[in-house]
């Protein structure tokens, strides 16, 4: 004997999982256009180094200088139409992103352009030791609030 309103329970359920995709990929777009913009821009080269793949990090680096981030922002629209139990990587294999991130300029600056071994740049930010990290733990609350 079939269950009566069994149909209607499936539809429901292919549209919550319709609707929480398309929730998450917002946060995941809104968030890593965030981490691009953010970005301290010299020559443009960190900002243009942002690199989205599914599965596996990406191994690429090198893209010419830009400093509106337009190699990461393409790459950003890569992004796949369905993210729900997907690894979705988004990488910058320069090797100086770290100190951008973590900090690492000597301490005190010889230059005008880091202050106690970070980017003034990053000084407007809500966490200026950091603005990967800061986007990251904040994305993280917006997935959060899609369970409730």
């Amino acid at each position: 004997m079939p269950l009566k309103g069994l149909k209607q329970v499936k539809k429901e359920m292919r549209q919550t999982k319709q609707r929480m995709n398309v929730d998450l990929s917002g946060i995941y777009f809104a968030g890593l256009s965030a981490v691009i913009k953010a970005t301290p821009v010299d020559e443009g080269r960190a900002r243009n180094n942002w690199f989205l793949t599914t599965g596996t990090p990406s191994g690429l680096f090198g893209r010419v200088k830009d400093k509106s981030g337009g190699g990461s922002v393409s790459s950003l629209m890569t992004m796949p139409p369905n993210v729900l139990n997907k690894k979705i990587y988004f990488s910058n294999n320069l090797p100086y992103i770290g100190v951008l991130e973590y900090g690492g300029y000597p301490n005190p600056s010889k230059g005008t352009k880091t202050i106690s071994g970070y980017s003034k740049q990053l000084r407007p930010l809500k966490s200026p030791k950091g603005w990967v990290r800061a986007t990251l733990i904040s994305m993280a609350g917006k997935v959060r609030e899609l369970s409730l």
